[in-house]
């Protein structure tokens, strides 16, 4: 599902900090590959402290587009996608299908658009379909993103793994937090000694989780040996903690890929 890049409900979908120009360079990026506008269009009009937007959701289709054509594109902007995955899911507002992607064109008041409801053209349509094609959708990027691990650095691998596992497994959150922690460039030790000081627990992981992150640690050996060893490391240090936490893999607990 498109927005027309003409239509004028463009004018009225908020980004990170209110109506923004959106189409603008998401037309330029379509004619050519420009870095530094896709990184101001991504970070600083689409998203914001762990927040996405209407407009968010309504570039996704062109922004699908802007990575089949331009080689150059495809990093940055899967990078981007798999953010968006990590944060979909998570909580999103009772008014939204996911984070930011409001349930009819009714909602969009709760971004505090200025103009008068009877003045926005009609947005149900837009949302409903975007509903509907996001799921086919989030498929193709995982698939993608996971084929991206092989050969990525220990911390954008653990930032593509993050993204499947919270639109996949969104039940999984310590292994979703643990893999946000990784793709800052934590290590293991140092992210559960600052959750541990902050919190004044220690990490959990459910018999799930840890069953879990081992099917992926095995995966994963080859694809990315060094986020492999992190997740094994990671599952060690659970069970030090926990040690009677049973480690069989419960029989519904597949793999992301097998």
């Amino acid at each position: 599902m498109q927005l027309s890049l003409d239509d004028p409900l463009w004018d009225h979908l908020p980004g990170a900090y209110g109506v923004e120009d959106v189409r603008g360079p998401l037309s330029r990026l379509l004619e050519e590959w420009e870095p530094e506008l896709c990184n101001t269009l991504l970070w600083d009009r689409l998203y914001h402290q762990e927040s996405l937007y209407p407009a968010t959701w309504a570039a996704l289709p062109w922004l699908w587009q802007i990575a089949g054509r331009h080689a150059d594109a495809v990093v940055p902007l899967f990078d981007f996608f798999a953010h968006l995955l990590a944060l979909a899911k998570r909580a999103p507002a009772s008014y939204c299908a996911y984070e930011g992607l409001p349930l009819s064109g009714a909602d969009l008041g709760h971004w505090h658009v200025s103009t008068p409801p009877a003045m926005i053209p009609p947005a149900d349509a837009l949302f409903e379909a975007l509903v509907v094609w996001i799921e086919p959708w989030a498929v193709q990027v995982c698939r993608a993103l996971n084929t991206l691990i092989e050969g990525a650095d220990r911390a954008r691998a653990a930032h593509y793994l993050r993204g499947i596992t919270a639109w996949v497994h969104p039940e999984h959150e310590s292994i979703e937090r643990a893999l946000g922690f990784l793709s800052d460039g934590w290590s293991i030790e140092e992210m559960l000694e600052t959750l541990e000081a902050d919190e004044d627990v220690p990490f959990h992981m459910s018999a799930r989780e840890i069953s879990f992150a081992s099917q992926e640690a095995a995966r994963l050996q080859e694809l990315c040996p060094d986020l492999a060893r992190d997740l094994r490391a990671l599952v060690d240090a659970v069970r030090a903690d926990s040690p009677a936490t049973p480690t069989q893999p419960h029989p519904d607990q597949l793999s992301l890929f097998d």
